[in-house]
């Protein structure tokens, strides 16, 4: 088999992530190498990013991210549900991200908190080389995962959500709510998967995320996008849609965010993952927290 010498901007990243959770080299060099990366080449991109040495990956000589119309900005400042009205607070066109209030109520948010306290899991990546998911140091909140439809509440709050971004219900994946307590953070990530973890059987590439703040939280937990300078504040009931793929394939790389360290008290979200496509019955049904 012939052995890859050349790596994704999405696997770079990923070395980054991992190398600043504290994995050693060697062991993604492994990691790397067992994959199919050509030994010499897994060596030679860890020692040039260590040096912080310029790196040719894949995708740097493809076109830029074609940014393209959003359902959602042709609704206005303000986006009118079958069960209540909701105010854009910020708009940014690149990346796309919308700051929205009043998504969920005050009952709303409690009953889910209330709902998922009992269920939680620790939260799991996609490993981009292996494939496989798994618990990583970059991610240390908690989460609960719900199929679709799984209670009233749940399908109250997917059948909103399909309202205010026009995403059919059946291109959404299952609502996973998750927790953060003091000091635990998601580190600088992107949404979208890597090129070859895409599954069109479970609706392809992600391609948007819909993620609703369940409290206040008293110090910390801000939702970072660092390459646009952005810093959201959780607000209870509150939420912030992010868009980042395209009709030609591409994912915006702008996108790049994290979930900074709770400091005071705790943080509950919701979070509802995009695809580009319809997600098969049975993909929902075998879905796990990723």
């Amino acid at each position: 088999m012939e052995k890859i010498t050349r790596i994704s901007n999405e696997l770079k990243d990923w070395i980054l992530q991992t190398l600043k959770s504290g994995v050693n080299p060697e062991s993604i060099v492994a990691a790397m190498v067992k994959k199919g990366f050509d030994q010499a080449f897994a060596y030679s991109t860890m020692l040039r990013i260590l040096n912080n040495q310029s790196l040719k990956t894949v995708d740097s000589n493809q076109s830029p991210y074609i940014y393209e119309p959003i359902d959602m900005e042709k609704k206005g400042n303000r986006i009118t549900t079958t069960d209540r009205e909701i105010k854009v607070l910020l708009k940014m066109d690149k990346p796309f991200i919308m700051y929205l209030d009043n998504v969920l109520s005050t009952e709303e948010c409690d009953q889910l908190i209330h709902l998922s306290t009992n269920r939680l899991q620790p939260s799991e990546i996609i490993d981009p080389i292996t494939g496989e998911k798994k618990a990583v140091p970059g991610r240390t909140s908690k989460g609960a995962y719900y199929h679709l439809n799984e209670t009233n509440l749940i399908a109250t709050i997917e059948r909103r959500i399909e309202e205010i971004t026009s995403h059919p219900l059946n291109h959404g994946e299952g609502l996973q709510v998750l927790n953060y307590n003091i000091g635990e953070e998601y580190k600088a990530h992107f949404d979208y998967f890597p090129a070859n973890q895409i599954d069109m059987d479970k609706g392809g590439q992600r391609i948007a995320t819909f993620l609703i703040y369940l409290n206040d939280v008293g110090a910390g937990g801000e939702t970072i996008f660092p390459k646009v300078g952005l810093s959201i504040v959780p607000k209870k009931g509150t939420a912030v849609y992010f868009h980042y793929g395209n009709s030609h394939g591409q994912v915006d790389r702008m996108s790049l965010h994290s979930s900074i360290p709770v400091i005071t008290g705790e943080k509950w979200v919701a979070t509802k993952w995009i695809r580009q496509t319809k997600i098969s019955q049975k993909s929902q049904t075998n879905e796990v927290l990723t």
